[in-house]
């Protein structure tokens, strides 16, 4: 596995690098649209069927996106010749966490048992720029199960407000040390 995510940054990278600053969002936004189209099963069953040449694979699967860039169409011809297809999502992972940190930013993942407000993301990111010195991405994620408060991820942190995270955290305290009995 880690070998594939490997292999997937390099051409993540080979990528970034080849692309004017100016069509990074938009190749982002290309191979999000391939990744998606790629991981259907039953297009994906025909993309590997052995019978269909390369350039058909390749020309059939650049179809579903609109005016694709030249990069891109090199790289998915690539991957297809190469038989390497099934790392586009991680090619994809690669290259937006890529543009995020040249740009500076970060993603910030936010699970919520309810809609956060503009004053509650505001403050969340501005804690998270505090703690990286960067712009924080939002995706927010509605959560049912949390009680209260919400769990925030970003690079390898988690930072959890939740009661049931608190809950949590009581009962490892209480379970891990013994007890005094006081008469």
């Amino acid at each position: 596995m880690k070998r594939i995510l490997s292999l997937a940054a390099k051409y993540a990278n080979a990528l970034f690098l080849s692309l004017p600053p100016s069509n990074r969002e938009r190749a982002r936004s290309q191979l999000y649209e391939l990744s998606e189209i790629a991981s259907d099963a039953e297009l994906s069953e025909f993309l590997f069927d052995p019978t269909l040449s390369a350039e058909r694979k390749a020309s059939i699967l650049l179809s579903f996106v609109q005016k694709p860039l030249k990069q891109i169409e090199r790289l998915v011809s690539l991957l297809v010749s190469m038989k390497r297809l099934e790392l586009l999502a991680d090619i994809e992972i690669s290259f937006g966490a890529r543009l995020l940190f040249e740009s500076n930013r970060i993603d910030v993942e936010i699970d919520s048992p309810v809609e956060l407000g503009t004053e509650e993301r505001e403050e969340i990111l501005k804690k998270v720029k505090e703690i990286t010195g960067m712009e924080g991405v939002l995706k927010v994620n509605l959560n049912p199960n949390l009680i209260a408060g919400y769990v925030i991820r970003f690079r390898d942190e988690v930072i959890d407000t939740s009661l049931s995270g608190r809950l949590k955290r009581v009962s490892q305290e209480l379970g891990s040390d013994p007890r005094e009995v006081n008469e």
